[in-house]
């Protein structure tokens, strides 16, 4: 509540739109937008998008929701955003600095994160089938029932450290296609819209009573099928070297053009005094 209302009160001290500097028309924006539909970075970026909440409504619905006491789910939702915190930075640490080709990176950062997602769906998989139909027969488990407990919430911590994991893989991906922020704005704006649009179909797939070994298969699927597109889309639009490198680039191309075209305004101006 305090932060919520801390937010709102910072949100008055936005700039009014009316003073903001536009670079280009909604014509314009909306043409770009609908072309990415059509870009085949997009596309390929198109499955893990689609995946990347679609996993929340059978995790927190049908194994936090399902298996445990109501004190316990507190619990287990404060490890499964810690988890999220450390899978976020362990495999920010990785994708940033693990080896100097950032390609390289990319491409180790995929191969773990789907060694994790498969032993982590592998445990998902093992713990449904305890209950297969949805009947969980032990009863809801609380935090004191010792190995009950254990099972069930490392894996809901896994769940919580893949989820980072994957997400943070894809925005480094979607953040190395490009060096420009109005573009990668663009291909954000994409990847939270398709991810928005499957939660949404996940959570009628629950409505309507899915088996939840279906969910499961369906999400490990989803995932899965996601990290050999994000290799490809590395392998065919990652470039080595860094944002700042093509910064620096386009600065030394600027200088080196500057005199070429101070010295043609130069001979104008002489052309023009003697005529």
């Amino acid at each position: 509540m305090c932060f919520m209302f801390t937010g709102a009160l910072l949100s008055l001290a936005i700039l009014p739109p009316a003073t903001t500097v536009k670079y280009s028309n909604v014509a314009t924006e909306s043409s770009e937008i609908l072309k990415l539909f059509s870009n085949w970075k997009m596309l390929l970026l198109l499955p893990a998008a689609w995946a990347s909440n679609f996993f929340y409504t059978y995790q927190f619905n049908n194994v936090n929701g399902l298996l445990f006491n109501v004190r316990t789910k507190g619990l287990n939702n404060v490890f499964y955003w810690g988890a999220q915190m450390v899978g976020s930075m362990g495999i920010g640490y990785l994708l940033d600095f693990s080896v100097e080709s950032r390609r390289r990176r990319g491409f180790v950062g995929i191969v773990v994160v789907a060694l994790m997602s498969s032993g982590i769906w592998a445990g998902g998989l093992a713990n449904q089938l305890r209950f297969k139909h949805g009947d969980w027969p032990y009863g809801e488990i609380d935090f004191k029932d010792g190995r009950m407990f254990a099972g069930p919430f490392v894996l809901y911590f896994g769940y919580g450290l893949l989820d980072a994991m994957f997400q943070s893989l894809i925005y480094w991906v979607i953040g190395a296609l490009a060096d420009d922020s109005q573009i990668l704005s663009r291909y954000s704006g994409f990847y939270k819209g398709v991810q928005s649009a499957g939660a949404a179909v996940a959570w009628q797939i629950d409505t309507r009573k899915t088996p939840l070994m279906t969910q499961l298969i369906i999400n490990w699927v989803l995932t899965t099928a996601s990290y050999p597109l994000l290799a490809l889309l590395v392998f065919l639009a990652v470039k080595d070297g860094s944002p700042a490198t093509a910064v620096e680039d386009a600065e030394s191309k600027v200088a080196s053009a500057a005199p070429a075209v101070e010295g043609e305004n130069s001979k104008e101006l002489e052309f023009s005094k003697a005529s």
